[in-house]
Formats: C-alpha cells, sequence, structure tokens
C-alpha cells in the first residue's frame, strides 16, 4: 500500500509518500518520497497568540502541493497532521479549515499525547535493533513545542509536551547575533527548569536517548561531515557526548551568517538553530546517555502509518460489507 502524510509543523510544513507492507501494523514501510518546506507558522505567536494571515495562505499553498504531489506517486490515502502551532493559536482552528480548504482534507490538530505516541514509536522503528528492546527516551525539537517521550522499546510509557521550541526559544531569548552569554543563560534556565518540572518522573538516564528534527539533523550531518542531507546515512548514527558538546557551543557562538552559509544549515534554520542547539543541550544534560542517535523517522512517518492503518480499515469493513 502507498500512502502519504503531510506534517504541519510550527516552523517547517514537511511530506512522506512511503510504501507500507503491512498496513494494518504499519510494518515494512519504504520511503518513496520527501519534501520539506519552511513556512514558520510560529513566528510572532508568543506575542500575538494568532498566526499571521499570509503564513496560514502559505501552509495552504505548500500543503496543496504536497498533496498533489503524493497523489502523483499513487499514495491511496494522505493524511494531514498539524501540531503546536495550530494547537495553540487563538485562530488555530481557523487556519485548519482554511488548510482543508485547499487541499480538501481535514486536518488533524494533534494533541501534545497523539504527537509524542506518533513520534516516539516511529522513532523506535526506524532504530530498529537497537532500540527495540531497550529503555529508551526520545524526543523532537520543534518550532513551537518539544516532545518528550520515554518507554521500553516500542512501548511507551511517560511521555510530555514541553511548551517552547527552537522558534518560540529564538524570539523570547536571542535578541543579539551571536547570542550573548546573559541570553543564552536565561534561555537555559527556562529550558532546564521546564524540564525538572515536567520530566520528574522519567528516568534519571538512558541507553538510548534518540532525537528527532531539524537541529538534531543539523548536529548529525556536522558530525558525519556531510554536505547534503542523507537519510540513510544520519539514521542511527551515535555523537559522542564530547564531541555533541563541541558542536553545540560552535551552533551558539557563531552568527547567523556564519550557520547560513554552512551547506548543511540553509536559509529556513539558520536563525533559530542556536536556540535549538540550547535545547539539545538541557536535554542531553537532564537524559546522561552514551550519545545521543540521530534519528530521521519523525511524526510524518508516524501519520504515514497511521494512514496506512486507516486505509486497511476502511478497506476491510467494504470488503465485509
Amino acid at each position: 500500500m502507498r500512502v502519504g502524510a503531510i506534517d504541519v509543523g510550527s516552523n517547517s510544513i514537511r511530506l512522506l509518500v512511503a510504501e507500507i507492507a503491512d498496513p494494518a501494523t504499519g510494518g515494512g514501510l519504504v520511503t518513496v518520497a520527501r519534501a520539506g518546506e519552511v513556512c514558520r507558522l510560529a513566528r510572532g505567536l508568543d506575542r500575538s497568540g494568532r498566526i499571521e494571515p499570509e503564513l496560514a495562505t502559505r501552509a495552504g499553498t505548500i500543503a496543496a502541493d504536497f498533496l498533489r504531489r503524493a497523489r502523483s506517486l499513487g499514495a491511496s490515502h494522505v493524511v494531514i497532521g498539524a501540531t503546536a502551532a495550530l494547537r495553540t493559536a487563538s485562530n488555530g482552528r481557523e487556519v485548519a479549515e482554511a488548510i482543508t480548504g485547499r487541499t480538501g482534507l481535514p486536518v488533524r490538530v494533534l494533541g501534545g499525547e497523539e504527537e509524542a505516541r506518533l513520534m516516539y514509536r516511529s522513532v523506535i522503528a526506524g532504530l530498529g535493533y537497537q532500540a527495540r528492546h531497550a529503555a529508551c527516551v526520545v524526543f523532537d525539537l520543534g518550532g513551537g513545542s518539544t516532545e518528550v517521550v520515554s518507554g521500553l522499546g516500542p512501548e511507551v510509557g511517560r511521555w510530555a509536551s514541553l511548551p517552547f521550541g527552537a522558534v518560540s526559544l529564538t524570539e523570547r531569548h536571542l535578541h543579539s547575533d551571536p547570542p550573548s552569554t546573559a541570553e543564552r543563560e536565561a534561555l537555559a534556565e527556562e529550558v532546564r527548569t521546564t524540564i525538572m518540572q515536567v520530566c520528574t518522573y522519567m528516568p534519571e538516564r538512558t541507553p538510548v536517548l534518540a532525537g528527532v528534527g531539524g537541529t538534531v539533523t543539523v548536529l548529525g550531518l556536522l558530525d558525519r561531515g556531510l554536505e547534503a542531507y542523507e537519510p540513510t546515512l544520519l539514521e542511527g548514527w551515535r555523537i559522542l557526548p564530547a564531541r555533541l558538546d563541541s558542536w553545540i557551543e560552535e551552533l551558539m557562538s557563531s552568527t547567523v551568517g556564519e550557520r547560513r552559509a554552512r551547506a548543511t544549515v540553509g536559509d529556513g534554520r539558520a536563525d533559530i538553530l542556536a536556540a535549538g542547539a540550547g535545547v539539545v543541550a538541557e536535554i542531553c544534560r537532564r537524559f546522561p546517555s552514551p550519545g545521543l542517535i540521530c534519528s530521521t523517522q519523525g511524526l510524518r512517518y508516524g501519520l504515514a502509518r497511521l494512514a496506512a492503518e486507516e486505509a486497511a480499515a476502511a478497506a476491510g469493513g467494504a470488503a465485509g460489507s
């Protein structure tokens, strides 16, 4: 079965088209195509509480284009899921309806728990043997929120949705270029305090700490010495703690221009990468591990598996009627 998933995030909108061998369980997933476009839906959301109209329009345009691409590649069922920006904005429902108007598909504004569970199971499935029977902590660092989930193999344990991401933290704290020591300390204090409050009952340390999201991807590319994004070379790559600290410091102490000049960063992430690196630093401090494992299979993979399960259920219902 070939399905599609569109993840409407706070910074980017992402597409996945995948073949799934076992639609009932979402097993045997093979990537057919994937793409992403920066939209920055969370821009100014902290200040106004609303998504700006031009950003909502852009989100609808990108989602409609991604849907056409998914259909052209033979996706029989496509799911659109939206996360923190639409979940928290006072006009989130209006934006969801506008995207539905452009695509003809309902936009599912995911709750924090649903997002965390879909993300966790996708990351564990992608990592395979090294995570299947291990105690794990997985996080997804987005533009407007950060999901943290602990579990044992594919079984989800505790979860938390932290009310910040790379976009919101940049707007709240990082106004100098490069960020000043005081700004960096203020960001770290907010992140550290929130993690201590909401992740209290999660493990003190973990043999498997895996991250997903643009910041983790950039850190993995830097550590592997890659000039272009190649998922097969990043999936499961472990960044050792000393090297991770060095890369984080480099990103946080560089200017936006210096970050943008790197082939692995580009325009859409350069200005929020320092904040993202600061979050990764605090999560790794809270959950000591042998190193940070990079995952390329985040929420959109969970949405694709959900699309396959729904399509299989619908086909079974039709066959039985």
